[in-house]
């Protein structure tokens, strides 16, 4: 039987279109992340749009046991979606504030699952988690504090946005009976997050948006696997 990995099969008649729809999220994330980084071509925000989207329609006919949440979930995919295709656009310092608006809104889905959960099931807190919320919280204040000289106009905003990311993994890590997946799918999402920072505001690195995409659409994946698995 064709299944999609981590998620399984549900026997519900469309697991061979949800594997379907995974193929075509993988093939064309390795499509891009063969050619990102290097010059811009018209193609490039649509084949970037491809691989979140095909997840968004995976999750579309893999709604869980408490609908809400998976609606939640495929918005969350969705404004992630429009969110790759305003940075990949050709004058990205013009789009880049819309760009970070989809993602910041994307990010308050991922909260809006993650509170509903902690609150109708209860928080899960021990020490590993709580010491991994501090260090998430720390972090993104060094990161902050680093980017703010090169910041101007976009102080305010990318303060904002990073407060709501810390808030997404504090979530993700604080919510029960979702396994490893959705801490491991928030931190990759906030490192991706904070690469892009570096690059954007500050000294781009090596291999940089490779690493920058391979982070993001494995967070991606495993924040839908998570989700998905766990009923949140």
């Amino acid at each position: 039987m064709l299944t999609v990995p981590l998620l399984g099969p549900r026997g519900d008649g469309l697991d061979t279109l949800r594997y379907v729809l995974f193929v075509v999220s993988l093939v064309t994330s390795v499509i891009y992340l063969g050619r990102t980084g290097g010059a811009w071509y018209p193609a490039m925000p649509w084949l970037k749009a491809v691989p979140v989207g095909a997840l968004a329609l995976l999750t579309a006919v893999s709604i869980p046991g408490v609908p809400l949440l998976g609606v939640f979930l495929v918005l969350a995919l969705v404004l992630s979606t429009l969110g790759d295709i305003f940075l990949a656009l050709k004058d990205e310092k013009r789009w880049f504030v819309f760009g970070l608006g989809s993602f910041l809104l994307a990010h308050l889905f991922y909260i809006a699952i993650f509170g509903f959960v902690v609150i109708n099931f209860g928080a899960r807190v021990d020490e590993a988690r709580l010491i991994a919320t501090v260090m998430v919280v720390v972090l993104a204040g060094g990161l902050f504090m680093r980017l703010k000289p090169s910041l101007a106009e976009m102080t305010g905003p990318v303060a904002i946005y990073m407060a709501v990311i810390v808030a997404m993994v504090a979530g993700a890590l604080m919510a029960p009976g979702t396994g490893p997946w959705i801490p491991l799918g928030a931190i990759l999402f906030m490192v991706s997050d904070a690469m892009i920072a570096i690059s954007r505001f500050q000294k781009p690195f090596a291999g940089v948006h490779q690493l920058i995409w391979a982070t993001y659409y494995m967070a991606q994946y495993f924040l839908m696997v998570g989700i998905l698995r766990g009923g949140a």
